[in-house]
């Protein structure tokens, strides 16, 4: 009898195990590399707008959203990139905050960390970005701009860009609030 109750306890630990791992994968899925992101973010065009991608504007995956916000948090937003030093996991941390939430949304990718922070100089970079959920996950992508960009080019930039990402998702464009 007592080995019988020995084994069932052992059958439901791994059990437990079993799904406690594949819980932990879930959560960690906004954790992939900024190329291994849904495809359904890379259907926009990332080039779309009016300054010169390569040189004044990166377009972005955010890390850690589920972390971070809830379903309720979809839409556009404004915001900053900037440095995190206090962050208990990485010192080197860029976190993306959002304006209108006034709250930390996600980071900039692990896999492309290094590679930003000398895009921007390690600098703070104003942004625009948006969340959306994919019917499993929340996503999102960001634009940041360099900080010495004229603020209007600025505005252009963002409007076009919001633009694109609201006829894809079919979201109302009135909703855009510029206070970059």
């Amino acid at each position: 009898m007592f080995l019988t109750i020995v084994a069932i306890l052992l059958v439901l630990a791994v059990a437990i195990d079993l799904v406690w791992k594949r819980i932990s994968k879930r959560s960690k899925a906004d954790r992939r590399p900024a190329m291994m992101m849904t495809s359904v973010m890379d259907e926009i065009d990332v080039q779309t707008g009016i300054l010169d991608y390569s040189e004044e504007v990166n377009d972005i995956f955010i890390a850690g959203l589920a972390h971070h916000v809830r379903k309720k948090d979809v839409g556009y937003f404004t915001g900053v990139i900037g440095n995190e030093p206090d962050n208990p996991y990485d010192r080197k941390a860029m976190a993306v905050y959002h304006n209108q939430l006034g709250k930390i949304v996600g980071y900039v990718p692990a896999a492309i960390l290094k590679e930003y922070r000398s895009w921007c100089g390690r600098r703070n970079c104003k942004c625009v970005g948006y969340i959306f959920f994919d019917g499993e996950y929340l996503r999102g992508r960001v634009r940041a701009y360099l900080p010495d960009l004229n603020q209007e080019e600025i505005v252009q930039d963002a409007l076009k860009y919001l633009e694109e990402v609201a006829e894809h998702f079919g979201w109302p464009t009135e909703d855009v609030n510029l206070s970059i």
